[in-house]
């Protein structure tokens, strides 16, 4: 049996929603930092506010290292970006998305005024058989 063809709009296979994730890989290297900076006033204190006791589990960064700890989400959004310029149609301006958007409204609006005239054709219809109907009784 021949595999399915994939849809149109699927995202490609290298892309995973973890790509996309840039916040959690953040939080993790500013919840370091935070611990380096606490740390180094003499700070201490339990769980941070919005943050889990256990993310960086007690590891702590100093400002000068975190243009090494946030090499692995510049890569990671390096890779979302070129996937994301891979997909179907990202070249389309906006005036040519703007035009195909018009196009499909106008169409939308074309078959409604259609469905229209098809239920009322067809009220018409029953009415005109149920006449006919009565009339063969008679």
């Amino acid at each position: 049996m021949a595999a399915a063809a994939p849809h149109a709009l699927a995202l490609p296979s290298t892309l995973s929603p973890d790509d996309l994730d840039a916040l959690s890989e953040l939080s993790i290297v500013l919840t370091k930092v935070r611990a380096g900076i606490q740390s180094s006033n003499g700070i201490t204190t339990g769980a941070t506010p919005g943050g889990s006791n256990n993310a960086g589990a007690g590891q702590q960064l100093s400002f000068k290292d975190v243009p090494g700890a946030t090499d692995v989400l510049k890569h990671k959004l390096q890779h979302a970006r070129k996937q994301v310029r891979a997909l179907p149609d990202m070249s389309r301006s906006i005036d040519e998305q703007e035009a195909e958007i018009k196009e499909l409204e106008s169409r939308i609006e074309r078959q409604k005024a259609l469905l229209v005239r098809l239920r009322e054709d067809g009220v018409k219809f029953s009415k005109d058989n149920e006449v006919g109907v009565d009339k063969m009784d008679i």
